[in-house]
């Protein structure tokens, strides 16, 4: 592709009168401040932080289980009625206090695995909510730089537009000039009267699409700056070398969603035998350090032991668990190979689209070129009376929509860029 070419079209394209913004001249605003703003500031970014702090908990509560268990306790009790001391004495009643103190301890000693696959299991899930977070990053970053683009193509289809407003009114000024010397009909100057009108309607509809691009763009921001921006860049031609095989390589190794699927797989596999593991044993040690008296001062007594439970029968709720565990574990897995699936047409459709554009671009830039001679021929010819307005008119036409061609792909090669970026999971930090 003829890349100085395109590169001298686009800044003729930008060398065009300025636009008059949505929002007030003030600061520039980049890329890569509006990415920064956006990571700030995007409540789907909040969501994918509280799910990965929600899993960070339900971690801690797994690992809680290697540590002692250790509770202060303390009682005070006052019982009444009839007591029998001696059975050769008749009843009586009594009122009496017991107080009641000391700390109470247990430890589990061995479980055969349930502990350790229930950490197991809520490390990967914990992991994988940390991979959704950075999948929402790039979300979110794809969104910015979507919707960054979109206003710099609207703002330089504005230029263009103004630019066919300018030559229009040019054209109708030259037009009045033949008519009144009476070299053209009066045709000539109605015809570019209704080509103004079109040319203001269409420039109209350019300005509007800008406003909507920049609040697209705020909304991608997920926030609105208190001070006005602008933006100046420009669209440019990142080369891209790497083949499709390549591609799909990378994305299956960095891809968050699907590190986060196949992490989500073996964490359900883990639940699966800690659920498994509910049929053995478990052993475990208690004690206890108390001062109990009727009264005080309280006197000081211990106690310690171990305890070994074996379950024999649980009316098949093990059973049943198991089987649920493995269920989740086996649609974890569907859904991995889904996942696979989806991240493989999306690359190949992003990438398709990047080679797409780029020679559409090359296409587009020998358009344009074409075009503009065309319309220096046309004008030449009108204004030595050898022409038709007509055919200025064409060339003024084609001119604006070669122009407007060399934008959208401009915007599609961007577009299709920072999306295949984002399907090869090359997250934003």
């Amino acid at each position: 592709m003829n890349k100085r070419l395109v590169i001298l079209l686009v800044s003729g394209v930008l060398s065009l009168p300025r636009v008059v913004l949505a929002q007030p001249e003030g600061e520039p605003l980049t890329l890569s401040q509006a990415i920064s703003l956006a990571l700030e500031n995007h409540p789907s970014l909040k969501v994918a932080e509280a799910n990965m702090r929600s899993a960070g908990g339900v971690l801690s509560q797994a690992r809680s289980v290697y540590m002692p268990s250790l509770c202060a306790v303390g009682t005070a009790q006052r019982n009444g009625g009839a007591f029998v001391l001696n059975p050769s004495v008749s009843a009586r009643s009594q009122t009496y206090n017991t107080y009641t103190g000391g700390f109470q301890a247990t430890q589990t000693l061995i479980d055969f695995g349930k502990t350790v696959s229930r950490v197991s299991a809520s490390s990967g899930f914990y992991d994988a909510s940390s991979l959704d977070y950075d999948a929402s990053r790039a979300e979110v970053v794809l969104g910015v730089q979507i919707a960054y683009f979109g206003v710099i193509q609207a703002q330089q289809v504005v230029r263009v537009d103004e630019r066919a407003v300018d030559q229009s009114a040019k054209h109708l000024a030259q037009a009045e000039a033949f008519y009144k010397v009476g070299t053209r009909p009066l045709l000539d100057v109605m015809k570019a009267e209704v080509d103004l009108a079109n040319a203001n309607v269409n420039l109209i509809q350019a300005r509007n699409k800008l406003r909507v691009a920049n609040v697209q763009l705020e909304n991608a921001l997920g926030t609105y700056p208190r001070s006005p921006y602008v933006i100046r860049d420009s669209l440019t031609i990142a080369p891209f070398p790497m083949t499709l095989d390549s591609v799909k390589s990378v994305a299956f190794a960095q891809r968050p969603e699907l590190l986060a699927a196949e992490t989500r797989v073996d964490a359900n596999r883990s639940l699966v035998s800690a659920a498994w593991d509910q049929h053995l044993p478990t052993l475990s040690a208690f004690g206890s350090w108390m001062w109990s008296n009727f009264d005080f001062p309280l006197f000081n007594r211990w106690n310690a032991g171990v305890t070994l439970t074996f379950p024999l029968f649980q009316g098949f709720s093990v059973v049943g668990q198991v089987d649920q565990a493995q269920a989740a574990a086996d649609a974890a897995q569907a859904e991995y190979e889904l996942l696979k699936e989806s991240v493989v047409l999306e690359v190949e459709q992003a990438y398709l689209g990047l080679r797409e554009a780029e020679e559409r671009l090359a296409a587009t830039s020998k358009l344009v070129e074409e075009a503009e001679q065309s319309l220096v021929l046309a004008e030449r010819q009108y204004a030595a009376g050898v022409g038709t307005v007509l055919d200025v008119t064409d060339a003024e036409l084609s001119l604006s929509n070669a122009h407007i061609t060399l934008i959208q792909g401009l915007y599609d090669y961007n577009s299709s860029f920072a999306t295949l970026q984002k399907a090869m999971g090359m997250v934003v930090r």
